[in-house]
């Protein structure tokens, strides 16, 4: 009896660790978290893929089209940004490192945001613009619009990615992995691109 109660402990043990397994799969899948988005390993990369150093205005390329929604259900598309230089920020609430630099990006909205600069946090959640109005208005993000886009369309993105563009609507650089938004450095070169308009 002892024995089969020593034998019987692990399989029962492992049993529940599957169990585990299943609901937080169907948690995530739930979320939003679909075949192929996965989300960088560390919520404390203050650097990124590189630091923000923006490619000369001559070498940048056309910004790929996305297609999103704002929280009236408009569907957007960079094209109603033209003329004005846009950080896209690609995230979604399951990702831990996303939701780690959310309150710098809303720092940043909050202090560089204009008729010439916007953030533009775009959540890969499932459940569309609500799960993303939801997580703001919980955690305090109060100056980010709340934007939404079909997971389908990045197959195999990687959590979170940003772009910064242009007035122009050229990739002056982008970047896998949190930033430090609020650092001199990087607002430094992201007025750097606002200002380019200008002297254009």
């Amino acid at each position: 009896m002892k024995i089969s109660e020593r034998n019987g402990r692990p399989l029962a043990l492992a049993g529940i660790g599957l169990a585990l397994m299943a609901v937080a799969a169907a948690a995530l899948a739930l979320l939003g978290h679909g075949p192929g988005i996965s989300y960088t390993g560390s919520t404390a990369n203050p650097s990124g893929s590189g630091a923000l150093a923006a490619l000369p205005a001559a070498s940048r390329p056309e910004a790929q089209p996305l297609r999103f929604t704002g929280l009236d259900g408009r569907p957007l598309t960079l094209a109603d940004f033209r003329g004005r230089t846009v950080l896209v920020n690609l995230w979604a609430t399951w990702c831990p490192p996303c939701v780690s630099e959310m309150p710098d990006l809303d720092a940043l909205q909050g202090t560089l945001g204009s008729g010439r600069f916007q953030v533009v946090a775009v959540s890969l959640d499932r459940g569309g613009t609500g799960a993303a109005e939801r997580w703001f208005g919980k955690n305090g993000i109060r100056h980010l619009a709340v934007y939404n886009a079909d997971p389908t369309q990045f197959p195999d993105a990687m959590l979170p990615t940003s772009f910064l563009i242009d007035a122009k609507g050229r990739v002056a650089w982008h970047g896998l992995g949190v930033q430090d938004w609020t650092s001199p450095t990087v607002t430094a070169e992201i007025r750097k691109i606002v200002a380019e308009d200008g002297a254009q």
